[in-house]
């Protein structure tokens, strides 16, 4: 059909256009129609997906996770509660996974550059993994055992008190953090620093403190590295070696009571107070301030008063 415009031309009108045919519903889907598409696959596909960390992130928390998954970056999930597991297979630049307090699950195969994965529920650890940095387990205190074929930088293992042994075939090339674990030793062929708190001890520090002596523990002039030994030596058992100048003694319900000072080269002295409890009779070392200077004083710090005049106890224990 034609119609006349106001200059005399023949227009042809255009023709009736038929709507839009409806778009067939995507296999799978119970979403409505005007919901937006999610960012993650609604069913978990068979094969290896590679995603963002903004995907992979939404995808783990979904529960919708697939078998393997390769993220272009660093995937941060720290402070989970939803987290209860990682794909069997993962590769990521940095994996972070830190108090996520129902991750049971970490993969059998692991490639990363760094992973934080502490304080989780995890119990077991298997498998395959190669992390390129530093890998932190520390203060996972349900696990027992890391993965077969373990390779990295540095391992923080501190606070896992139920790992009693590492992998005969673990691959370490700079340090091991062990503070507080249940290690009693390292695998045969395995050469690395140790580290108790970040300070560098050997074997014997961290594994057999019982075969310390006082007198090593004298002569170590680093300060840092001598409170470590310290530590691991045991202040009643170094005080008992040493002795000690009596600066103050006098008496309570258990008997006497010293406070004893013990110099240390380039270092503040220890100043302790030695008590016996009246109950069991035994005896306590217990370090103070060292401006302290007489017992009564030691035991009102003890007690949490700064003033000893505030410090009346019924009975001095």
């Amino acid at each position: 059909m034609f119609s006349i415009n106001a200059r005399g031309r023949h227009l042809r009108k255009p023709a009736a256009q038929a709507p839009p045919a409806a778009e067939p519903a995507a296999p799978y889907s119970t979403r409505p129609p005007s919901a937006p598409a999610p960012t993650y696959p609604l069913v978990p596909p068979t094969g290896p997906v590679r995603a963002t960390p903004e995907v992979a992130r939404a995808l783990l928390l979904s529960g919708r996770q697939p078998d393997e998954l390769i993220v272009s970056g660093a995937l941060r999930l720290n402070g989970e509660p939803r987290l209860r597991e990682l794909p069997r297979f993962l590769e990521c630049t940095h994996l972070e996974v830190n108090d996520c307090p129902n991750l049971e699950l970490l993969p059998e195969r692991l490639r990363a550059t760094s992973v934080q994965a502490a304080r989780t529920a995890v119990r077991e650890l298997t498998g395959d993994w190669l992390v390129r940095e530093t890998l932190n387990l520390s203060g996972n205190r349900q696990l027992r055992r890391l993965p077969e074929r373990l390779t990295a930088r540095a391992l923080d293992v501190s606070s896992c008190s139920l790992l009693v042994q590492l992998p005969a075939t673990i691959h370490l090339t700079h340090w091991l953090e062990v503070a507080g674990s249940g290690l009693t030793g390292l695998p045969s062929g395995l050469r690395v620093n140790i580290h108790w708190q970040g300070t560098a001890v050997d074997e014997r520090t961290a594994f057999r403190p019982e075969d310390l002596k006082a007198v090593d523990i004298l002569n170590v002039r680093n300060v840092t590295r001598r409170r470590v030994l310290l530590e691991r030596f045991g202040l009643d058992r170094f005080v008992q070696e040493v002795g000690g100048l009596i600066i103050d003694r006098d008496r309570d319900a258990g008997g006497e009571r010293q406070l004893l000072s013990i110099p240390l080269e380039g270092d503040e002295p220890i100043v302790a107070l030695r008590v016996i409890c009246p109950s069991t009779a035994h005896t306590y070392v217990l370090r103070v301030p060292p401006h302290l200077r007489t017992c009564r004083r030691a035991a009102a710090w003890l007690a949490g008063f700064e003033n000893e005049h505030d410090y009346r106890p019924l009975i001095e224990t």
